[in-house]
């Protein structure tokens, strides 16, 4: 049948052995503890939304401050993001504690493609095949970049690659009913990505749509239910987030707002990021799909709907980027499947140079930055609200959504935003702690030198005495967003 054809040889190969288990969780182990870790050493913030429209949100609906998001205030985003970490608001924790239990969760999250990237090629070619796919999966740059962060486009990628995993020809009916669940989470998730996942479900009923619909339909039915639950716990409403944010799209067009990019923009970024390494990657994503099309369709129906998006960002393609890596482990595996013997030293000297590899790419010149976007603001923001004396914030030559917010203190600190000029006297007096950006206008005395922070070069200047708080001038919610709230 044409669609067993479009799996490849996994469409009859046994993907669910227990005799992989050990290798795998070791696997798993060692991802966890190179994202995890890399996370937790030097904490960035690759967008506002991973704050703003996460961990921000949980922090008010749990102790009743924050600085709510115009997405928020128009109820225009999915509760999911938010709902998932407002347990650990619940513990009176410490900032970089509660910093790094998101972190541990979302790093659990991106594991989904490693394991998948496992079960797949162990399934045809055997375990040596499944560690070459998993670790290559495991150590892709831009994977371990993104696993501690809840990032909409990266998170949708982990259920999706799920969905398409467990649909496959031979999967078990209870199987088939996760991956529906996983469609429906994952289109709950980042809502753009909604062809793909309803090409999934598609393929998995053309395979036997007589055994796998009601099983797919369950996982559909458990997924609606768990969603609509927890937006009709945030919003009072199931699913209001999604229908709002559909109504501001289509009506409004909001995100053109926030710019517009030419259809070139995806691959010239890409062009940049790979450089050289950019045929490898093409010519191992070419032999994978030989071995796996389903895998290059997929990869293809995530990615090309953002190209005809007028509003476009580099986090919004790496939806599509497990589906790459999988391609690509694919081949590898494939590849390494017709040497005469792959023993343990010549899988270590490929993973040493895989690593390697990875490290080069990922410290040019263009993604470099990344690994220190806003690391400065983390921990200045941990020092502030680890200081009992502190009583207001002011950002100069910084702006407050490049910061972690009232969930980055932990306290109901204020904060407060001046552009770049010097200190007016009512910030003065309003806050005891200022954080000045690369070359802005250091404040006069009575403020003293604190801290410098590195990579830009960054301070954190304090007074000692009180505040006299300022509410009109702190920073509790965005400008407004044209047509983004009723009346407008």
């Amino acid at each position: 049948m044409w669609v067993r054809q479009l799996w490849g040889p996994i469409a009859d190969a046994d993907a669910s052995s227990r005799d992989h288990r050990a290798p795998l969780y070791a696997l798993l182990a060692f991802a966890f503890a190179l994202r995890f870790a890399l996370g937790c050493i030097s904490p960035t913030i690759h967008h506002a939304d991973e704050i703003y429209q996460v961990s921000e949100q949980a922090n008010r609906a749990v102790h009743g401050y924050g600085i709510q998001s115009w997405e928020f205030l128009a109820a225009a985003r999915s509760a999911l993001y938010p709902s998932l970490v407002v347990p650990i608001f619940w513990f009176d924790l410490n900032p970089s504690t509660r910093q790094a239990l998101m972190a541990a969760l979302f790093t659990l999250f991106s594991l989904i493609p490693v394991a998948v990237a496992f079960r797949w090629t162990a399934g045809v070619y055997g375990v040596a095949g499944g560690l070459i796919a998993g670790f290559m999966m495991g150590t892709w740059f831009e994977l371990v970049y993104f696993a501690p962060k809840p990032t909409g486009d990266a998170v949708s990628s982990y259920f999706f690659l799920a969905a398409l995993f467990l649909s496959r020809p031979q999967a078990r009916a209870a199987s088939v009913a996760v991956a529906g669940f996983c469609c429906f989470l994952t289109v709950a998730l980042r809502m753009q990505i909604a062809p793909a996942a309803f090409m999934v479900l598609f393929f998995a009923l053309v395979i036997d749509w007589r055994a796998r619909l009601l099983p797919l339909a369950g996982g559909l039915v458990a997924g609606v239910a768990l969603v609509g639950i927890i937006e009709w716990l945030w919003w009072g409403v199931p699913f209001l987030g999604h229908y709002n944010y559909l109504r501001l799209e289509f009506a409004r067009d909001v995100s053109s707002q926030f710019g517009r990019q030419p259809l070139t923009f995806y691959g010239k970024n890409y062009v940049l990021f790979y450089g050289a390494s950019l045929p490898i990657v093409a010519l191992l994503a070419w032999h994978g799909a030989r071995k796996a099309p389903i895998v290059l369709v997929a990869a293809v129906a995530l990615a090309l709907p953002f190209h005809f998006i007028p509003h476009k960002e580099y986090r919004f393609l790496v939806v599509a980027v497990p589906a790459l890596v999988l391609l690509m482990g694919i081949a590898a595996a494939d590849l390494a499947s017709r040497l005469p013997a792959v023993t343990t030293r010549a899988l270590a000297i490929a993973a040493s140079a895989w690593l390697m590899a990875m490290t080069a790419i990922s410290l040019g010149d263009s993604y470099r930055p990344y690994w220190v976007l806003d690391r400065n603001h983390i921990r200045a923001f941990r020092e502030v609200g680890s200081r009992p004396d502190a009583c207001g914030v002011a950002l100069v030559g910084i702006r407050w959504f490049h910061t972690p917010g009232y969930a980055g203190l932990g306290r109901e600190i204020p904060i407060y935003e001046i552009g770049r000029d010097p200190l007016p006297a009512n910030i003065s007096a309003a806050a005891n702690y200022v954080l000045v950006g690369h070359k802005a206008p250091q404040p006069d005395q009575p403020y003293v030198r604190l801290h410098t922070y590195q990579r830009p070069e960054e301070h954190l200047y304090y007074r000692s005495g009180a505040c006299v708080r300022d509410p009109a001038a702190q920073i509790t919610a965005p400008d407004p967003v044209p047509g983004a709230l009723k009346g407008e």
